[in-house]
């Protein structure tokens, strides 16, 4: 394994939040624009950066591996809700936090860490099992993840959002860009290019964008106290150490291809997704909490990742 390109992964992540924290504090950015510039990553970039994920077909699987990557991805994204409540639970989380941990634990940074890393590892040959994890991911994000940011944002009273507003909010730009990128991938539709250079502008553009609206998040709110939030890293223990490593000792008994099986444990194995910061900020919801989690855990990943490795076969 490469280490060297986690760690020029996680400096390239450090170098854009530096970029927000520094505008922020400069006060080229200010609250309510951090808030308006929210939504459009979450209702506009992030639902491009899907679409494009499609857009000029990919590599190919073998039927059987395709067969047992749908599998995994069900197993995965269902491993993660079941577990992420008694998580929330175990690590005593307060009363308008405890959907966010579970918004944490189930929606990780798939994309822009998964992609670099894995692909690292396996090759361009994983890149479209790694599709069908970010097509899950999307799925439940607009619908799951919407609704447990809602409920938080309930939790810290926001009734309108609480008592409908997420059923609402299920009907939005992303389910529809799910809907069309599945379209798009099961019947190989050829799209032209300048519609591939659009989807593929705007989608590029949703990963720096996050990136600075976290760091501008710090600049917000961060203090010293910030990062010893022992809860944080308790968290991050559980969830990319405890449970990718016993997902990876559980695989060893299973004769199933090593690139299947190190896709799944290392998808589980990722960071906090900068998607769930937006999501929280767009829901009302303590945006601070979730920006706390995720670059912590990113920070944490330069280490937890190859320990993680280390525990598969390859």
């Amino acid at each position: 394994m490469d280490i060297f390109v986690i760690v020029q992964q996680m400096l390239v992540l450090l170098a854009m939040m530096l970029v927000g924290f520094i505008v922020f504090k400069i006060r080229w950015l200010d609250d309510n624009a951090c808030s308006k510039m929210s939504k459009i990553v979450v209702n506009v970039l992030n639902p491009c950066l899907m679409v494009n994920g499609v857009l000029g077909g990919g590599a190919r699987l073998e039927g059987s591996m395709l067969f047992q990557t749908l599998i995994l991805v069900v197993v995965y994204y269902g491993t993660l809700i079941l577990l992420s409540g008694p998580t929330a639970s175990l690590l005593r989380t307060k009363k308008e936090h405890h959907n966010l941990y579970k918004l944490m634990m189930v929606f990780s940074n798939v994309g822009f860490m998964g992609i670099p890393v894995i692909s690292s590892i396996f090759g361009k040959e994983s890149m479209l099992l790694i599709a069908f994890y970010n097509l899950g991911y999307n799925l439940l994000f607009y619908t799951y993840g919407v609704y447990l940011a809602a409920k938080s944002g309930k939790a810290q009273g926001d009734e309108d959002t609480a008592k409908g507003g997420q059923w609402k909010k299920l009907l939005n730009p992303g389910v529809v860009a799910c809907v069309v990128t599945i379209t798009i991938f099961a019947t190989g539709i050829t799209m032209p290019e300048s519609v591939c250079t659009f989807f593929n502008y705007v989608g590029n553009a949703a990963v720096p964008l996050s990136m600075i609206l976290i760091g501008a998040s710090v600049a917000q709110g961060g203090k010293k106290e910030f990062f010893l939030d022992r809860r944080v890293y308790a968290f991050a223990a559980i969830k990319m150490l405890a449970i990718p490593i016993a997902a990876a000792l559980l695989f060893r008994l299973l004769p199933w291809p090593s690139m299947v099986e190190g896709v799944f444990v290392l998808m589980i194995a990722m960071p906090v997704g900068t998607t769930a910061v937006m999501l929280a900020a767009d829901s009302g919801a303590d945006a601070i909490e979730c920006t706390k989690g995720c670059i912590i855990t990113t920070l944490l990943s330069v280490i937890t990742i190859p320990i993680v490795s280390a525990f598969l076969t390859f």
